[in-house]
């Protein structure tokens, strides 16, 4: 046996290389869809910690203002976000949700036609209610806040007890 004839043996036919690269294909277009699901989880995930995080902050504000402050929840133009202001109407801040992510429905009273989450001076509000989230590829976040108590908590669950309105 010659020393190029034992080269022969190691190398990788045609057939193999077509076959590898076959699979390869297959396992990517099995992975990209699901990675992109990730993303719109990722982002309603985002949307429901911010605005937990933000009511929680809302309410801060309130107490230690000593100033009633309050949280609208704004849906024009196809452009989902939410504000916090106090009595005076001065606008304190305004959020707009990341890409994908919208409303999906709202236990929170109106005021004016607008919901309107409102914390009094000692921090509790004015009463509970649920935010419904939702992305484009269908999944659902509930922000629940306690009426009594104020908590502010997130669940994949719908509250069962409470009667949510879908917002137009």
């Amino acid at each position: 046996m010659t020393r190029n004839d034992n080269r022969a043996e190691h190398a990788f036919t045609l057939v193999e290389l077509l076959c590898v690269i076959a699979l390869l294909g297959m396992i990517t277009m099995i992975a990209v869809p699901a990675a992109q699901d990730l993303g719109h989880k990722r982002n309603l995930e985002i949307a429901a910690r911010t605005l937990a995080t933000d009511m929680r902050k809302c309410q801060q504000t309130a107490i230690t203002s000593g100033t009633e402050y309050y949280m609208e929840f704004l849906l024009y133009y196809e452009v989902y976000n939410y504000r916090i202001k106090n009595l005076q109407n001065s606008l304190i801040e305004k959020i707009k949700f990341p890409e994908g992510v919208s409303y999906r429905s709202t236990t929170i009273r109106s005021v004016g036609g607008i919901p309107r989450l409102s914390f009094k001076p000692n921090g509790s509000p004015n009463w509970g209610g649920t935010v419904a989230l939702h992305n484009t590829a269908g999944d659902v976040l509930y922000v629940i806040i306690t009426p009594a108590t104020g908590r502010v908590r997130i669940s994949e669950d719908s509250p069962d007890h409470w009667d949510v309105h879908a917002l137009p």
